[in-house]
């Protein structure tokens, strides 16, 4: 999500031009550039902190964090930073039933796992080059081997999911640490901003 100085700029010329700020008032370019940099960074630190806490088994997740389009809402300019919703569960954790915590209260509810979780596993299981070792591994599997090899498949992506769901999903805080970490250096960068913006709109006068 990485963006140059000058991207930014022109995305806050662009964004500016498009709410129609008055072209006589305060023109808030480097101030609108800076957020867009900050948003850019924030996704930047919360992708790497999925990999430092070994979250990028598919990569799904980090490639969801984008930031959204720009809002006004009144005279505060809000970028959001959006994800797949189970973000939120790597980020707080998942209590299980026999053990784990979560920062946020989540918790499972039962032990026995979804279709959808199951089927998540085996893809994580596939993108992370783990294989099964119940069907001995040469070409031309007949009809009866490759049901057997699938089968196992699915035996082993259960048994995980529904140790997860027993253990618990242990939070990273991902996201939260990337927040933090962006919170630290907005007040001095839009504060160094938004004084140029002034400089430059009273030079204009």
């Amino acid at each position: 999500m990485s963006i140059s100085k000058a991207q930014a700029e022109l995305l806050a010329t662009d964004f500016l031009d498009q709410i129609g700020t008055a072209k006589d008032g305060l023109q808030p370019r480097r101030a609108v550039a800076e957020i867009f940099l900050l948003a850019g960074e924030l996704i930047d630190s919360a992708q790497k902190n999925l990999i430092a806490a070994n979250r990028i088994a598919t990569g799904k997740l980090s490639e969801s964090l984008v930031a959204d389009e720009p809002d006004t809402i009144g005279k505060t300019i809000r970028i959001d930073v959006l994800m797949n919703f189970y973000g939120a569960f790597v980020n707080k954790g998942v209590a299980g039933t026999r053990g784990g915590r979560s920062t946020a209260g989540y918790s499972f509810k039962t032990e026995l796992p979804s279709e959808n979780m199951v089927s998540a596993i085996r893809e994580w299981i596939d993108n992370a080059k783990i294989t099964t070792r119940t069907v001995k591994k040469y070409s031309g599997y007949k009809k009866h081997e490759v049901r057997r090899k699938t089968i196992a498949e699915y035996d082993n992506a259960y048994a995980v999911a529904r140790g997860i769901k027993m253990a618990g999903l242990k939070p990273t805080g991902f996201m939260d640490k990337a927040a933090d970490k962006t919170r630290e250096k907005v007040s001095s960068r839009l504060g160094a901003a938004l004084r140029l913006d002034v400089i430059d709109g009273l030079s204009a006068l």
